[in-house]
């Protein structure tokens, strides 16, 4: 058991080699045990209290019936969706499948940063994988994204019937009501993209929801996603939670990896050392990489472990080689 802060965190193996981590109150998994609605008929649609100014608006659009309800998340992809990979409950995994708990619980908004491939969303996506699919709202964009995109993209996810509203203060209306009808979880992933201006949207959606009616909002994303937000009071001040995802260390690698797939459950420390020190690091997803490749190495050559002579393939396969550089000849 890990105790934080007046919440006990209950760790039971799933099997020999995985964890799940349980709220002791429910028995649910940690990161879904304070997703429940606070009471029981909330998911039932009903009307947010508007101004009389906002009365004067008419809502033409409607929100269609989800084919989804009894759906949940669900165990989120690994990358290159590599076969016999594993969850497996590190401390970071552990410590954002708390933090995100207690975000939904207080309907807060919080950031999860760090550098590319560390499992930052991989890690929200296994926190909220028994949340209802339907109050998960999952914003992802291929570039830099305007106010403007995010609120077509909620509209989306929303799955709003009839035509956009044209007028931005009307839009942001209708999202805001849409918004207050169930207690929703907005990820924003790759944060990092966002401007000041997209951040002050969020905010500003965040902002005008009350008590349990305030989506929780998941900033999820790289480093500039953490300097915008921090360097802004008005939005740093709102964060409830940071976490910084930092690369495994080599102890950790020793004691995560084998545990990730099988492939490296009987190989050698001294293996796991060099592939660590000859470019994995302590990366999720360039040890996935790797393993994909030492897999293919494996099926091309009938072996059924793995050695330092694949490895090395692989390696050489899934990371840029440094090109060295000739001794300068002296001129003359």
């Amino acid at each position: 058991m890990t105790t934080h802060a007046q919440r006990t965190v209950c760790v039971r193996p799933r099997n020999p080699d995985t964890l799940d981590v349980y709220d002791p109150d429910t028995g649910q998994p940690l990161g879904t045990a304070h997703a429940q609605p606070p009471h029981p008929h909330s998911d039932n649609t009903h009307t947010a209290q508007t101004s009389s100014k906002e009365s004067d608006v008419t809502d033409t659009t409607q929100t269609a019936p989800r084919t989804d309800q009894d759906e949940v998340v669900g165990e989120p992809d690994f990358y290159l969706n590599l076969a016999g990979a594993r969850i497996v409950a590190t401390e970071a995994l552990l410590e954002a499948s708390e933090n995100i708990a207690d975000t939904i619980e207080a309907r807060a908004m919080s950031c999860i940063y760090g550098d590319a491939g560390l499992g930052k969303t991989f890690s929200v996506l296994a926190a909220l994988k028994e949340v209802s699919a339907e109050r998960v709202l999952l914003l992802q964009f291929r570039s830099r994204p305007t106010p403007r995109d995010i609120r077509q993209e909620l509209f989306t996810e929303l799955r709003l019937e009839g035509k956009p509203p044209s007028h931005p203060s009307e839009f942001d209306r209708l999202l805001k009501r849409t918004l207050a009808r169930k207690p929703y979880v907005l990820v924003c992933d790759e944060a990092q993209q966002f401007s000041r201006e997209c951040f002050e949207f969020v905010r500003h959606l965040w902002d005008t929801g009350k008590g349990k009616n305030r989506p929780a909002v998941l900033f999820v994303g790289g480093e500039e996603a953490y300097k915008t937000l921090y360097s802004e009071p008005a939005l740093a001040s709102r964060i409830y939670i940071w976490q910084e995802f930092a690369p495994m260390e080599a102890d950790e690698v020793q004691r995560n990896i084998p545990l990730f797939h099988p492939v490296w459950a009987s190989a050698s420390p001294e293996l796991i050392d060099y592939v660590y020190e000859e470019g994995a690091g302590g990366t999720f997803r360039v040890w996935s990489k790797i393993t994909y490749h030492v897999l293919e190495g494996m099926k091309r050559r009938g072996l059924e472990q793995v050695d330092e002579s694949i490895a090395r393939w692989a390696i050489r396969r899934a990371l840029p080689r440094r090109r060295s550089r000739r001794p300068q000849q002296d001129a003359g």
